[in-house]
């Protein structure tokens, strides 16, 4: 598949290049929710700093990722069909849900019984730069072939020793500690992530 074989990755070039500031998209999309979305990390609705942690990292991430920017800031593998990462109401933790596409069910794949006599079809693929992504089937598609499209989801806790604690107010440099937050959560998100892309698409895990 093309682009990094990473499972996320940001995009600092294409940040900085299309930003309507000169300096970064992500920024600026940042400035955009020092009263919306970040506003509940500093305006007294929590007091525990793990709490506001917690809060900071999942609000960096809504932000870096779609459907609020689009190109996100992160960038996903074609593989990872998505990945949110949210405050746990249990605990205070950070919760990651990532759904990655897979192949047939070994039970699926040696079968065609339950194809009844009909052609289905696995993820297509579409050729992007260097190679082939995976893709949604377009409606022509289906009306030749029915699809199965098979994928997992990891569920898991994330670490946040790696993390920057939550700034104390909207000038509390937001862009810089979001940036981190972001970075960080990408090493954690590979950490878990990357072994199973890596034997999803054949290499050995590293």
């Amino acid at each position: 598949m093309t682009g990094s074989p990473a499972p996320f990755w940001v995009d600092e070039v294409y940040d900085r290049d299309y930003a309507s500031d000169g300096v970064s998209r992500f920024g600026a999309y940042v400035r955009d929710q020092l009263s919306g979305t970040f506003a509940e990390c500093w305006d007294g609705t929590w007091d525990e700093p793990s709490t506001k942690l917690a809060e900071f990292a999942s609000a960096a991430w809504r932000t870096a990722t779609g459907p609020v920017m689009a190109p996100g800031y992160v960038r996903y593998n074609s593989r990872v069909l998505g990945a949110s990462v949210e405050r746990s109401q249990w605990d205070g933790s950070l919760l990651a849900v990532v759904s990655l596409v897979a192949p047939w069910p070994t039970a699926l794949a040696r079968s065609f019984d339950w194809q009844r006599g009909r052609h289905w079809r696995d993820w297509p693929t579409e050729f992007r730069g260097e190679g082939y992504d995976f893709v949604a089937p377009s409606e022509q598609d289906v009306a030749e072939y029915p699809f199965l499209q098979a994928s997992i989801t990891l569920t898991f806790s994330l670490p946040v020793a790696g993390l920057p604690a939550a700034p104390e107010g909207p000038k509390d440099d937001v862009e810089q500690l979001a940036r981190e937050a972001v970075a960080g959560l990408v090493v954690e998100l590979k950490a878990t992530v990357g072994p199973v892309l890596d034997l999803l698409e054949g290499r050995r895990p590293r």
